[in-house]
């Protein structure tokens, strides 16, 4: 079995190393995969051409610098994220990375309970409480505790 080293922020996992822990923090299935974009309208017409998928409607969020929608993709949902600027965090993003695989979202129950879990984990949280997004209630967690994959966990009502 593998479990998580004292160096869980620095991403590091060893096998056999243990400690004490009495809870996980399970996850119900994958919410989402988000997908930073220069051009959401580009991006939309790309999916609908080449894989059919249904239009989206793009929202504005300005408190996350993006403009955003949720496309329905077989039985998960892919989230475009066009940045309303450079100094917006999808526009450092794409400066430093390009477009591409932004973040993975994994869906839950009892998000603020399992924030705790995570804290206790030793696990490295962007957001120390959840917020409104465009999916339900979510949270970031650090890409240097999930080697190196910006995780995001979400609440909603989808089962």
């Amino acid at each position: 079995m593998i479990y998580p080293s004292s160096c869980v922020g620095e991403g590091t996992w060893h096998q056999g190393d243990r400690f004490n822990v009495s809870e996980v923090c399970n996850f119900n299935h994958f919410d989402h995969v988000g997908v930073a974009v220069k051009d959401i309208e580009a991006a939309l017409a790309f999916f609908r051409k080449v894989f059919d998928v249904p239009d989206a409607e793009v929202v504005l969020m300005e408190d996350q610098g993006v403009r955003a929608c949720l496309v329905e993709v077989g039985q998960t949902r892919l989230e475009l994220l066009e940045p309303t600027g450079p100094e917006s965090g999808v526009g450092r993003f794409i400066e430093r990375r390009g477009e591409g695989l932004h973040h993975l979202a994994l869906n839950v129950t009892d998000i603020s309970g399992k924030l705790q879990v995570l804290k206790t984990l030793g696990v490295d949280l962007i957001d120390q409480s959840p917020r409104e997004g465009l999916s339900g209630t979510i949270a970031f967690i650090h890409p240097r505790s999930m080697f190196g994959v910006l995780t995001e966990l979400v609440e909603n009502d989808s089962k």
